[in-house]
């Protein structure tokens, strides 16, 4: 396996797909980590393991969601998945919430738990 580093949540999009979504196992690992948070949170979203999404595709699907879920929905994903106040008050680019980049920053932190497990279940911390 490769060693990764671990990827930012504030990240570029073309470096994650470049150096994470292309890799098969961490894309894999991906969507069922982010497709479990979703439904812990009450969420049916259609992610299909099946599809590669880029990592802009994957936002907009999350976004879509959010768009029809509603706020409340949304902020009890990014406490599931663990993203402080800090850091989405730092993502966003202008006052308010954009559900956009907050789904960006949920997609970023699942990558994060990924990555992390994947060099701790190596022994290479």
């Amino acid at each position: 396996m490769e060693n990764w580093e671990l990827p930012g949540l504030f990240e570029q999009p073309e470096r994650l797909n470049k150096v994470y979504f292309s890799n098969k196992t961490l894309y894999r690992e991906l969507i069922l980590q982010l497709k479990k948070d979703l439904q812990s949170c009450g969420i049916n979203l259609k992610i299909l393991l099946s599809r590669h999404y880029s990592f802009d595709d994957l936002s907009l699907l999350l976004h879509d969601c959010f768009m029809e879920i509603g706020a409340t929905a949304m902020f009890n994903l990014v406490y599931r998945v663990d993203i402080s106040e800090t850091q989405l008050a730092k993502g966003m680019n202008s006052p308010g919430i954009d559900p956009l980049k907050v789904a960006e920053m949920i997609i970023k932190r699942e990558l994060q738990k990924v990555v992390l497990r994947n060099m701790y279940s190596r022994g290479n911390p």
